[in-house]
């Protein structure tokens, strides 16, 4: 081979070699690629596996979710919608959904046009300017009404608003039971303001007249007696305020109101109080008061008494020998205030230690086995806690089971006078109870008295009495209209809760009589709930006198509304001279010297309340000197009808005559033919009241029940317990005018 040809060789052999190795890194790559396919397909599995996951979840989602929800694009067409949605516009599927349905249509069957214009309104605005609140839509789908919480919002992508979520959560079972709750505190703030009223009527009396008897008797025994009552009754007073204070407490509506007051007044009415639960008890009631608290405290001086009350009452419940402490200890924390630290210690049962934790949780009473025969609501001193927390102070408790308990509580007071109490058993022999006696006359003074209740008027005009002025009674709304028409009054008292016309609306009607505009009208009220005094001056009255009537606050009223031309200072006090309810507010509009006053627990006339009295006088025996009438239907227990009416027989056969020629029956009759029953409920209230006057107990329950049936709208109840009631009715006035009845 010449050299020539050597030389090709050798390129061929050199090319060979290049495109062997050529071939060997192609056979790479290919590997390469290889394996970048199948991590390719391996990754779209991955990823296909995800999607139909998530689609799978989606569509659970979709399925599973109890709300109606749809999905938007930005244009407001359909996107998707949970299977709710389908239930409500069974006219589309899913495939129509995807592919989009403008939003107004899909709703279109499922809302009335104006809710749906509203929606469609609000959802544009949340494309446009970003959210709305969600928003409750009550609605009508089917014929049923539904509540739905609508909440809107904008779906993202790359930042871009690309739709809407829009939700609707059924809350119709949640709005019913939050509308029942609000009736149901509704109902229960009405319970307790009629409880108020209705308790409260005849503690008025029972005020009333023991601050009578201080201001009238010569009798020192009878004067020491009347105190106790006064003390008592405001004892009494405080209980049934436990039950509206814990009201108060749940709505947030109890409140601190401070006054001038004097610590030795206070622990006195304490002491006496607590030593007359103490009366059949081997317990010695200790004070140990500290010589330098300051006398005269600005404060809260009622629910500072009721805090001690509840806990030296709880002393005396289980203590059954041995001392009940009463410790006051003082300390300055600046000029003008200093705290006071209370201790209450006895040498009772004691409580475990496991139970120290639950005693100021409500409606709690600790080991009940041992202290069922113990009464007790379990308030007191969850009560007391709120209190002494909202008077800047703390409480606590400690207690050796079987040897006794101490409780121990500090409140923050305003003192008005540094001078120190001293000593607690000299102050306690200055404190007395004297009558109250007016500090002035007003002779040229015209007042008019409104109630529909004798007992009531007779209180108001009793207390009114010494101030000399010239008092008119009406005992209704129109009678008291008739009055104001022939006169002019300087003041008129109006009870609020009366038949026919209420005090609220013969308010209102005088306030359009010519001279009327501007009257004085005070309300007299039971229902001095919380925020009573706002309440009645919005009604348009100028202010409000609670029952019992304090003649302290009758005399501020007074003092405050009466032209200043008109009152009278003699320098001193006016001397009441004897005037008691006896001499002027004991007779009657006829002139009669027929007592028409107070009965031992309840009133003559209708629209109070004795059916607390009535239930203790009915439980006592029938025999040992009761006079009781009974028949088949018709039962009169007289000797209750006398306590009533003072024990006067001419006045009960008065009272009696009354009742059996009442067209009450007849009118009870006419309404439940009418179905009228809101007046059905007023005029049974009255027969209830008045057939309890007269002893007919039974027939005062039964009046009882269709009167709250009435009032709950429980109209099969009135159906079929009316006719019954009637008869009986019809017999007891029958009996009556026979003169069966034997006085």
């Amino acid at each position: 081979m010449d050299e020539e040809g050597q030389k090709e060789l050798e390129q061929l052999r050199l090319e060979n070699k290049k495109l062997a190795r050529e071939v060997k890194r192609l056979k790479k790559d290919n590997e390469f690629l290889q394996l970048a396919n199948d991590q390719a397909a391996r990754t779209q599995s991955y990823i296909q596996k995800d999607v139909n996951r998530q689609l799978f979840f989606n569509r659970q989602l979709l399925k599973t979710c109890p709300y109606l929800l749809i999905l938007t694009d930005e244009k407001m067409d359909t996107v998707m919608a949970s299977d709710v949605f389908f239930s409500y516009a069974p006219e589309y599927d899913k495939d129509k959904v995807k592919r989009g349905i403008p939003l107004k249509d899909a709703l279109e069957h499922v809302l009335p046009a104006d809710d749906l214009e509203k929606l469609v309104g609000l959802c544009q605005q949340v494309l446009e300017d970003g959210s709305v609140p969600p928003y409750l839509l009550r609605t009508t789908v089917d014929g049923e009404q539904v509540d739905w919480q609508v909440t809107i919002r904008q779906m993202y992508q790359d930042k871009a608003v690309r739709g809407l979520n829009i939700l609707f959560i059924d809350m119709t079972e949640f709005v019913d039971a939050v509308e029942r709750a609000e009736a149901a505190d509704k109902a229960k703030g009405n319970f307790l303001a009629n409880m108020s009223h209705e308790i409260r009527t005849p503690m008025n009396a029972i005020n009333g007249m023991a601050e009578f008897i201080l201001r009238d008797s010569k009798d020192g025994m009878a004067v020491r007696h009347a105190t106790m009552i006064k003390s008592a009754s405001g004892t009494l007073l405080s209980i049934i305020n436990d039950i509206l204070d814990f009201s108060k407490i749940e709505s947030g509506k109890m409140e601190i109101i401070n006054d001038s007051y004097q610590l030795s007044s206070l622990i006195n009415d304490v002491a006496t109080m607590i030593r007359i639960r103490l009366n059949d008890k081997a317990v010695t009631l200790v004070l140990d008061i500290d010589g330098d608290i300051p006398n005269a405290l600005y404060g809260d001086e009622v629910r500072f008494k009721q805090v001690l009350i509840n806990l030296m009452g709880n002393s005396v419940k289980f203590t059954h020998e041995g001392t009940i402490l009463l410790r006051m200890r003082v300390k300055k924390e600046d000029e003008r205030h200093a705290r006071l630290f209370v201790e209450i210690s006895d040498t009772g049962i004691g409580i475990k230690k496991e139970d120290l934790g639950k005693l100021f949780s409500t409606f709690t009473q600790v080991d009940t086995k041992r202290n069922r025969a113990v009464e007790g609501t379990g308030l007191g001193l969850a009560i007391s806690k709120r209190i002494v927390e909202m008077m800047d102070g703390h409480i606590g408790v400690s207690s050796v089971y079987g040897e006794g308990t101490t409780f121990a509580f500090d409140i923050r007071n305003e003192v008005e006078d540094w001078t120190p109490i001293g000593s607690i058993s000299d102050r306690l022999e200055e404190v007395h109870q004297e009558a109250f006696r007016v500090s002035f006359t007003a002779p040229n003074a015209k007042v008019l008295v409104v109630d529909d209740n004798e007992m009531n008027l007779d209180v108001a005009t009793g207390i009114l009495a010494p101030y000399q002025m010239q008092l008119t009674k009406a005992a209704s709304g129109p009678e008291a209209m008739v009055e104001f028409l022939r006169g002019t009054f300087d003041i008129v008292f109006m009870d609020h809760m009366m038949p026919i016309m209420d005090g609220v609306e013969t308010m209102q009607k005088i306030r359009q009589m010519p001279r009327g505009r501007n009257a004085i009208i005070i309300a007299l009220t039971a229902n001095a709930l919380s925020g009573a005094s706002t309440e009645y001056r919005t009604m348009g009255f100028q202010d409000f006198l609670a029952k019992p009537i304090v003649p302290q606050e009758m005399d501020k009223m007074l003092l405050k509304f009466l032209p200043s031309s008109l009152i009278v200072h003699d320098g001193g006090t006016a001397d009441c001279g004897g005037m008691g309810v006896d001499a002027q507010a004991g007779r009657n509009a006829d002139g009669s010297g027929q007592a028409a006053g107070p009965h031992p627990g309840g009133n003559v006339q209708a629209g109070g309340n004795v059916e607390e009295a009535a239930a203790g006088a009915a439980a006592e025996s029938p025999t040992a000197g009761s006079s009781r009438y009974a028949s088949q239907k018709v039962e009169i227990d007289t000797r209750l009808g006398l306590r009533y009416c003072l024990g006067d027989r001419n006045f009960y056969q008065k009272v009696l005559t009354n009742f059996s020629n009442s067209p009450d029956g007849r009118r009870l009759e006419e309404l439940y033919r009418q179905e009228n029953w809101q007046e059905y409920a007023v005029t049974v209230h009255a027969l209830k009241s008045t057939s309890l006057t007269i002893g007919a107990v039974g027939l005062s329950d039964e009046a009882k029940a269709l009167e709250y049936a009435a009032r709950d709208n429980w109209i099969d109840f009135i159906r079929e317990h009316h006719q019954t009631f009637l008869q009986k009715f019809n017999d007891t006035c029958t009996s009556i005018r026979l003169g069966d009845v034997k006085v």
